[in-house]
C-alpha cells in the first residue's frame, strides 16, 4: 500500500474537511523478495513485525527512542512487541540516573498516556510508569545542571521543556507532579546551576506563580547588575525570555528590570548581545514588538501625543541616533 498522486477520475475536491489523503494500492515485483526473506522472523506479517521491533528495542540503548518504539508498537498494535517494550523501558529506566534520557522518554509516553493510543494493560502499565520516571528525573536533575558546556546546556533546556509539556499534557499525579516543580527550586537556589538552566527554572516558577512578580524582578534585578559576568547575565537572560519575550508587554517589574540591565552595558558588551536579543525578541511578530515599544515609553493607548519627550532630548538624539545606526550597521558610530 503506498500514497500515490491521485488519478484524473478520482474527484478529491469533494471533500470540504481540513485533511484527506487518497491511497493506492501499489505492487512492486520485490515486495515478494522482502516478505520470503522476512519469513525467518514470523509466519505472518503481524508476527514478523513484532519479532523485527522486538529486536530494534533490545539493541537501542537511548531510553528516549525507546520509548518511541514502544510507541510505534502501539500503533501498529503490536501487542508483544508494545509489551515487551515497556517492560524493557521500566527496566531500563530503573537502572539509569541519566537525566537527559530519563526527561526524553516523558513526550512519547505523555502521548500514549494521554490519548490512549495503548491498549489497556499496556495503557495502565505506562500510566504507573510515567510518574515514576519523571520523579527519578526530578531526582537527577539538579546534578545534571550543575556546570555543564554551552551545548550541553541547551541539549538540556531543550529536554527540560518537551518533558515539562509532556508532563502537563499527562496531568500526572500530585506527587510525581511536585517532584518535578520542586527541582525547578533546586536549580534556581543551586550557584553551580548553568546560568541558561537558573533562567529557565526562574521562568518556570514565574508561569506558575511559584515566583512573585516582586520576587522575579529582584531575581533579575541581581543576575543582571553591572556585578554579574556579562556571560552569566546573557545566560540567564536568554534562559528566562527565549520563547516569552511577549511576557514584557504586560508585565512592568519584568521590563523594567531589563531595561535597567540594558542600560548598565558598555557598547562592546551591548554589541556582544545584539544576536542574543534578536533571538529572543524575534519571536514576536510586528504588533508584539510595537505593543513593546509602546508600553516601554509609557505610550498611552490611543494617546495623540505619541511618546514622551524627555528634557534635553532634541540635543541629545543626533549623537544618540549616530551611535545606535553605527552599532547596528557594525562600524563605529
Amino acid at each position: 500500500m503506498a500514497r500515490n498522486a491521485v488519478p484524473p477520475s478520482a474527484d478529491a475536491g469533494r471533500s470540504r474537511g481540513t485533511f484527506r489523503e487518497n491511497w493506492q494500492r501499489w505492487w512492486q515485483p520485490e515486495f515478494a523478495v522482502r516478505l520470503v526473506e522476512n519469513l525467518i522472523h514470523g509466519a505472518t506479517i503481524a508476527e514478523a513485525a513484532a519479532a523485527r521491533m522486538i529486536a530494534a528495542m533490545q539493541d537501542e540503548a537511548d531510553l528516549g527512542r525507546l520509548a518511541e518504539l514502544v510507541r510505534t508498537a502501539m500503533l501498529a498494535d503490536l501487542g508483544p512487541a508494545a509489551t515487551f517494550g515497556s517492560d524493557t523501558l521500566e527496566t531500563r529506566a530503573a537502572l539509569t540516573s541519566d537525566c537527559g534520557m530519563l526527561l526524553k522518554t516523558s513526550p512519547p509516553m505523555a502521548d500514549i498516556v494521554r490519548f490512549g493510543e495503548a491498549r489497556a494493560g499496556t495503557a495502565e502499565h505506562l500510566a504507573g510508569l510515567m510518574p515514576r520516571i519523571v520523579v527519578q528525573a526530578a531526582l537527577a536533575l539538579p546534578y545534571a545542571a550543575r556546570n555543564p558546556d554551552a551545548e550541553a546546556a541547551n541539549g538540556l533546556r531543550g529536554a527540560i521543556l518537551a518533558a515539562n509539556s509532556a508532563i502537563q499534557l499527562a496531568e500526572l499525579a500530585t506527587e510525581s507532579g511536585d517532584s518535578w516543580r520542586h527541582a525547578w527550586q533546586q536549580l534556581l537556589d543551586d550557584p553551580q546551576t548553568a546560568r541558561l538552566i537558573t533562567g529557565l527554572a526562574a521562568r518556570l516558577l514565574y508561569e506558575t506563580d511559584q515566583l512573585s512578580a516582586d520576587a522575579a524582578a529582584d531575581l533579575l534585578g541581581r543576575m543582571l547588575s553591572p556585578g554579574t559576568p556579562m556571560a552569566d547575565a546573557a545566560g540567564f537572560f536568554d534562559g528566562f525570555f527565549v520563547g516569552s519575550a511577549a511576557g514584557m508587554i504586560h508585565d512592568a517589574p519584568l521590563r523594567r528590570a531589563v531595561d535597567g540591565w540594558l542600560l548598565t552595558l558598555a557598547e562592546e558588551e551591548f554589541t556582544a548581545c545584539l544576536p542574543l536579543f534578536r533571538r529572543v525578541f524575534s519571536a514576536l511578530d510586528r504588533a508584539e514588538r510595537r505593543r513593546l515599544f509602546d508600553a516601554v515609553f509609557d505610550k498611552a493607548a490611543g494617546a495623540a501625543a505619541g511618546y514622551r519627550l524627555l528634557g534635553g532630548a532634541a540635543a541629545l538624539w543626533p549623537a544618540h541616533f549616530a551611535r545606535v545606526t553605527g552599532i547596528l550597521d557594525g562600524r563605529a558610530p
